[in-house]
């Protein structure tokens, strides 16, 4: 498995995308900094949230062959700006997580990632374990 960069708000599943992928035990740690994980580049929810860490995601990002972008359908609002994917110079994937919640909506999530430049988006919930295949082998 290539490695790759995981960028998502706090509490977009990128923790539980870890643990659906292989790493059952992984268990985060909330420092506010960047954690390698096997495969995986795990960066704080804050380093999206706030501007001021963009260039550390930026920087991150050349260390991974691929970034993935995850938004949890049961949010209400997206924090990654309009074109944000654009300045990756890596393949970038979108993955809406908790797709089969309660008060999901999917296409919302899927509206926010096209927003923010990711051509290619997938839906996952990492509970049920719809999506993680398609995911895993999109991950090659």
């Amino acid at each position: 498995m290539p490695a790759v960069l995981l960028i998502g708000q706090s509490g977009s599943g990128k923790s539980a995308l870890i643990r659906a992928l292989g790493d059952a035990a992984y268990a985060p740690r909330k420092l506010m900094a960047v954690e390698y994980r096997g495969p995986f580049i795990n960066t704080p929810g804050e380093f999206l949230e706030n501007r001021r860490f963009y260039p550390a995601l930026v920087t991150t990002a050349a260390e991974c062959d691929m970034i993935l972008m995850l938004v949890s359908a049961t949010h209400a609002s997206c924090l990654i700006p309009p074109q944000f994917a654009t300045m990756f110079n890596r393949v970038v994937l979108g993955v809406v997580t908790r797709a089969d919640a309660s008060r999901a909506d999917v296409e919302r999530a899927r509206r926010f990632l096209r927003s923010a430049g990711v051509r290619n988006v997938l839906a996952a919930d990492f509970e049920s374990g719809r999506g993680v295949p398609e995911l895993r082998a999109a991950l090659g």
